[in-house]
Parts: structure tokens; sequence; C-alpha cells
């Protein structure tokens, strides 16, 4: 197994990360990274207790590692954190 991390820029804000994980079929988030962007189904959300981190559980949504499991270590402060995505090698 790979494991790749990305930096998050700009990623979204708690209401929509609330609707992304209490709606995971239909509701997905996008995460802005250095150099690109994902969009992401949450599986989970953990609140840490600052009351703006949190850690994310969930799936890729597109582009090339579409269907990879991720998570991520997530400030909604100021949208930005980690995000690493496991990928069979």
């Amino acid at each position: 197994m790979a494991e790749r991390t990305f930096k998050i820029t700009n990623g979204p804000d708690k209401p929509a990360l609330q609707w992304a994980v209490a709606y995971p079929d239909r509701e997905r988030v996008h995460f802005g990274l250095e150099n690109d962007g994902l969009d992401v189904q949450v599986l989970r959300m953990d609140e840490l207790s600052d009351g703006f981190s949190f850690k994310l559980e969930g799936v890729i949504a597109s582009g090339s590692m579409k269907g990879a499991p991720f998570q991520a270590a997530y400030s909604i402060e100021n949208r930005g954190g980690t995000l690493s995505v496991t990928s069979a090698a």
C-alpha cells in the first residue's frame, strides 16, 4: 500500500462537511489542493476539542484516485490541512 499526502489549501465550511457526512450518497465536498483539487465523499467526521479542527475519513469521488479511501486533518478556521490517500502500489 502506498500513501500520498496532499496539502489542502481551500476547503469547505462546517455546514458543508456536516451535510456531506449526513448524506454521503448524494453530497460531496471539494478540497482545493496546492496544484489540483478533489471531490470527496465524507463518511466520518470527528470534531476535535478546539471546535475548529476535524479528522475526516471517506472516499475520493473524482479524478484518477476515484474510489480510494482517504483520511484528512482539516481546520475550518483557515480552510487548510492535509489529506492522505492510501492506494495499492
